[in-house]
Parts: C-alpha cells; sequence; structure tokens
C-alpha cells in the first residue's frame, strides 16, 4: 500500500532547499539541526532517492530534489489553504501588490489564486515590474505590497530573505574547458547579475555574454536552446528541459538573492484585506512567520 508523504519531513525538506542549509532551517522551524537532519533522511529513504547533495558549504537539491520540490509546496499549501477557507470571515477590499518577475513567473501566480478562492471578497490587482518602479509606486500610493530588491526599493521592509540561485543549462549541455562559458545575461537593473560575473572572474574562469535580456521567459528560453548558460532561482527551472549545473560542471557556487516585502501604511476595512494578503506572503514564501507571531501592521 501506498504511503501518504509526511507533511513534517516534507515541510523540512522545502526550508531546507530553500534557505540553502540545515542549521538555518533547523532555526526557522524551531529543532535542533539533528532533527532536522533525521527528518531528511528519513523522506530520503521513504523515497528511495538522494534529495540533497551535503557539503560543508551547504546543501544543494540533486535532479530528484527539484523534482520533489513542487509537488512538496503543492502539499503543504493544501493544507493551508483549508485552514483559510474555513477561516476567511467576512475579508474584503482590493489590495494592489507589486512584484518582481522573477517572483511572478514562478509559483506565486498560482499560489495567489488559491488566495483568491480562499478569500473571494479580496479583489487583487496585481503589477510586474522592475524594484525601482515597484518603490515609485509604493512611495505614491499606487500599490499597497510590494515585493522587490531591498537594496532597490526606498522604503523599510517588513521582512527580508535570501533566496539560493543555481546555475543551469540545458539538458544537453556540456562545457567545453577549453572555450570561453557562454553566458545567458539579464539586463538591466539586475543586482545578482555582476555577482555572477564576478564569481566567474574570481574562479578564473573565461566567459562571454552570447544574450542579454530583461525578460525572464527569454532568458528561460536561450537556455533551453542551449545557447549558454545563466543562474535562476529554483521555481524558474523548467526541469523538463534544463540540467542545474555545479561543482562537477566546473562552476562555482552562485549567488544568493536578496527580496525584501514592503507595505505602505493602510487603514480602515481595507486594513484587514491587507494584512490577510501579507500573512498569506509569509507563509508561502516560506518566512518563518508562525501563527501565534502574527505581523501587526501600523497604520500610523
Amino acid at each position: 500500500m501506498t504511503r501518504d508523504l509526511d507533511s513534517s519531513l516534507l515541510r523540512a525538506f522545502v526550508t531546507v532547499a530553500e534557505t540553502g542549509a540545515v542549521g538555518v532551517a533547523a532555526a526557522r522551524l524551531a529543532r535542533t539541526q539533528a532533527a532536522v537532519s533525521m527528518q531528511l533522511r528519513r523522506l530520503e529513504e521513504e523515497l528511495g532517492q538522494r534529495l540533497l547533495d551535503r557539503s560543508p558549504r551547504g546543501v544543494q537539491l540533486t535532479e530528484a530534489g527539484h523534482l520533489l520540490l513542487p509537488f512538496a509546496h503543492t502539499i503543504l499549501g493544501a493544507g493551508a489553504d483549508a485552514r483559510r477557507a474555513l477561516s476567511a470571515g467576512q475579508v474584503s477590499g482590493t489590495v494592489r501588490l507589486g512584484m518582481l518577475e522573477d517572483i511572478a513567473v514562478g509559483r506565486l501566480p498560482r499560489a495567489l489564486r488559491r488566495f483568491s478562492i480562499a478569500y473571494p471578497q479580496v479583489a487583487l490587482e496585481i503589477v510586474v515590474d522592475t524594484s525601482s518602479v515597484l518603490s515609485n509606486r509604493l512611495a505614491d500610493g499606487g500599490l499597497d505590497v510590494v515585493v522587490g530588491d531591498p537594496a532597490l526599493v526606498d522604503s523599510v521592509p517588513l521582512l527580508t530573505w535570501t533566496q539560493p540561485l543555481f546555475w543551469v543549462g540545458a539538458r544537453g549541455f556540456s562545457r567545453d574547458n577549453d572555450a570561453a562559458l557562454p553566458v545567458v545575461a539579464f539586463g538591466g537593473a539586475c543586482l545578482w547579475q555582476q555577482q555572477v560575473l564576478t564569481a566567474l572572474r574570481r574562479a578564473g574562469i573565461a566567459w562571454r555574454i552570447v544574450c542579454t535580456s530583461t525578460s525572464l521567459p527569454a532568458v528561460q528560453s536561450a537556455v533551453e536552446a542551449g545557447l549558454g548558460v545563466s543562474v535562476l532561482l529554483d521555481g524558474n527551472i523548467r526541469s523538463e528541459s534544463m540540467r542545474v549545473l555545479g561543482q562537477a560542471d566546473g562552476l562555482p557556487d552562485a549567488p544568493t538573492a536578496d527580496f525584501g516585502l514592503f507595505m505602505r501604511p493602510v487603514s480602515g476595512a481595507q486594513a484587514a484585506a491587507v494584512q490577510t494578503l501579507q500573512t498569506f506572503l509569509c507563509e508561502e514564501l516560506h518566512l518563518g512567520l508562525r501563527e501565534s507571531e502574527p505581523f501587526v501592521v501600523s497604520a500610523g
């Protein structure tokens, strides 16, 4: 008989995958490092697959781990959705949400669809743009909530977090060590792009830019076509057409990406809707808020 996957094991796996370190994940889960490591071993034993590569520098997902991650998000999200639907009450209003394309193209849109189902009286108006544009719209009152780059949003974030980036290439990509590494680069105000080139320079790896775009789908398509390698967030890796690269391919550690959650002060009936979305985003983005410690948004 097929056994259901234990949600506590999946939560440990997801948290480790998104923090890149067992110790950090253990602190977020309020457990010991040994307890989290044991949960990971149990999950790997149940599935008969190695999900994480461990090294002194941290942990990275294996190919099986990348395949499991979206299913783990779905399973954990279903339980949270049930609680939300049962406790939705009379929350209503319009919330204007701004976010980066890197977040908007991943799993968050599907999560926001679930938010709309759980809270049918809350109308979401979503804007996808650069952090600088989102910052201006937050300042002039055009947006209520923003997920953006803390270095480019002119406001104090309620929360900040870091997500690992991964080197990716097409399924059939094989690096030619005698040639410069072909790189598909993000254009515009992408702060981590310079970190990528700095990492290559420090590793003594010659590179050449073969494609530059400010569009995430364009970067993904260029990687899929085999034009070169790039760095992506886990949620933006198309596992059916891409593979994660790493030290075995002669590449250095990929940089990390910083994000922040920003809100403008709101009051009245809209405050409850904004607070509800903020709590939802904290849960979906796995920022470690516990139900006993809700964030209070000041209207002053």
